[in-house]
């Protein structure tokens, strides 16, 4: 299972890392699309605008001065069923108006003004007049001639002539940043790319006056370049038009936000669902083992009075028992302590059952704390002195009453007097003291045993739990003991805590509502 959620958390973080790889990349495209058109419309808007003033200027002039065909091409078809022969003629007409543009503007090349137009001459010849030996010139069926201006967008002349002269013109005057955003904001529109950017054009790695209002030489986020302009002469071109994305990450992050959104939220539901299981299932196999050890324990407590009870039953039959009324005395004595014993047991165990059902409730009255620790004191004294120990009370708390049960908070204090007894290796020493709390009564019980670890602090109020030291059945119990003081003290409203090191023995303090 735990290989399994690795996996899976594997994949989908590779999966969500190629998504985002997949978005960069898209997301790179979309940019370096946007600026080759935002470069091409540059180009051809400049174009365009010279154009249209260069023929508005030459539109002025008048006609021109000089005419001269500066190409020809000649085409010739032949039709066999029409008899006819057909002549195409296309060639380029250059006029000079003999106007230098340095007049209209110093800073203009010193060269003419030209205009360059298209002409299409189509002649039709008829066959059989073409060597008619009386008249060896050809007689025209029907001669088209059309003279139109250039489509100036397409020759090289114009673009050549004009890349010298804009070439020495300031970068932003041939364009502005106000004409630059709009090109890049309607190309990001067009291609979804909505995140803040920031744009400069450069002339050889230094930066123009065209630039964006937050540009800064120090650019955050990733940044895109592409050409501006056509080339000079020697084929440099020196523009780039660079843009930079602040909030790539976040606009790039958030197109892929609800689908790795939701792929992450159930990888977590995974995680979280099989963790539960896999906590569950060491739990239960925790409890399994306590109950198992419970079940071992008791049928060890059983089978020694049970033992004990066979013999008893064993010797009030032989004969030699039954004469002597001392003997039989005796046996019954240990028949009825040790039917008690196991009785005390079987008790002990339905009343956890009953106070986690909550099927018998408690009667309450008004009892002594200090009268408390005086009877739990004197039900175990017998066994302090058989173990050679002592007990000393410090009882200081002058706020003494509380609401309880007196049988049920007795035995409460003797369960934890008995395991500071049966944890204790050499002669068991207890401490026990009262004082006035902020909201009570506060009771501590100290023994000098052989304490608790940190792990077994965590589990010792848990049901059938048992520190286990070497063989369990070293010390006898049940592992309920103090299952039932955490249960009895909650239900009186108070609180149990307990303090331990191993080799220094164990505090428990308790703390009681009183009024």
């Amino acid at each position: 299972m735990v290989t399994s959620i690795i996996a899976v958390t594997a994949v989908q973080a590779y999966w969500i890392s190629s998504a985002w790889e997949n978005k960069e990349e898209e997301f790179s495209l979309a940019v370096s699309q946007s600026l080759k058109s935002v470069s091409i419309k540059v180009q051809e808007q400049e174009i365009s605008d010279y154009i249209f003033a260069f023929q508005q200027l030459i539109d002025s002039v008048g006609t021109p001065n000089d005419s001269n065909f500066t190409d020809v091409f000649l085409f010739m078809d032949d039709d066999i069923s029409s008899n006819l022969t057909s002549f195409y003629a296309f060639g380029i007409l250059e006029e000079d108006y003999n106007i230098n543009l340095s007049e209209f503007n110093p800073a203009l090349l010193d060269e003419n003004i030209k205009d360059y137009k298209k002409v299409k001459t189509t002649t039709i010849l008829s066959k059989d007049k073409i060597f008619n030996r009386e008249n060896r010139i050809a007689t025209s069926i029907n001669k088209l001639k059309t003279v139109e201006r250039m489509n100036l967008y397409d020759q090289a002349i114009y673009r050549s002539a004009f890349t010298d002269y804009s070439s020495a013109i300031p970068i932003h005057i041939r364009i502005n940043s106000k004409e630059l955003k709009l090109l890049l904001d309607q190309e990001f529109n067009d291609r979804n790319i909505l995140t803040d950017y920031e744009f400069g054009i450069y002339n050889n790695g230094l930066a123009t006056k065209v630039i964006s209002n937050n540009y800064s030489e120090k650019r955050k986020g990733p940044k895109y370049e592409m050409p501006i302009f056509t080339a000079d002469k020697d084929g440099s071109n020196p523009y780039k038009l660079i843009v930079s994305f602040p909030g790539r990450d976040q606009f790039v992050f958030s197109s892929i936000l609800s689908v790795a959104g939701l792929s992450f939220f159930l990888t977590l539901f995974i995680i979280i669902v099989s963790t539960t299981a896999i906590y569950q299932i060491i739990r239960q196999k925790k409890v399994s083992e306590m109950k198992s050890d419970f079940i071992n324990n008791m049928s060890h407590e059983f089978k020694t009075p049970i033992a004990t009870i066979n013999l008893a039953l064993d010797a009030i039959s032989s004969p030699k028992s039954q004469d002597s009324k001392n003997k039989l005395a005796k046996y019954v004595r240990m028949i009825r302590e040790e039917n008690q014993r196991m009785l005390s047991q079987v008790e002990n165990v339905l009343m956890i059952s009953r106070l986690e059902k909550s099927s018998s409730p408690i009667q309450f009255a008004d009892i002594d704390i200090h009268d408390v620790i005086d009877d739990a004191v004197r039900h175990i004294d017998l066994i302090i002195q058989h173990e050679k120990g002592e007990i000393n009370t410090f009882l200081n708390a002058t706020k003494t009453k509380f609401k309880g049960n007196l049988n049920h908070f007795t035995n409460v204090i003797v369960n934890i007097l008995d395991n500071a007894v049966k944890y204790s290796e050499k002669k068991p020493i207890i401490k026990i003291g009262t004082a006035d709390s902020e909201n009570g009564i506060e009771l501590r019980i100290r023994d000098e045993g052989i304490g608790m670890d940190l792990s077994t602090q965590k589990h010792i109020f848990e049901k059938f739990y048992r520190q286990q030291s070497g063989n369990i059945h070293n010390i006898k119990g049940h592992g309920l003991g103090l299952s039932y003081v955490k249960k009895i003290v909650e239900i009186h409203g108070g609180d149990i805590t307990i303090n331990s090191k191993v080799g220094f023995g164990t505090t428990f303090t308790l703390k009681l509502p009183c009024f």
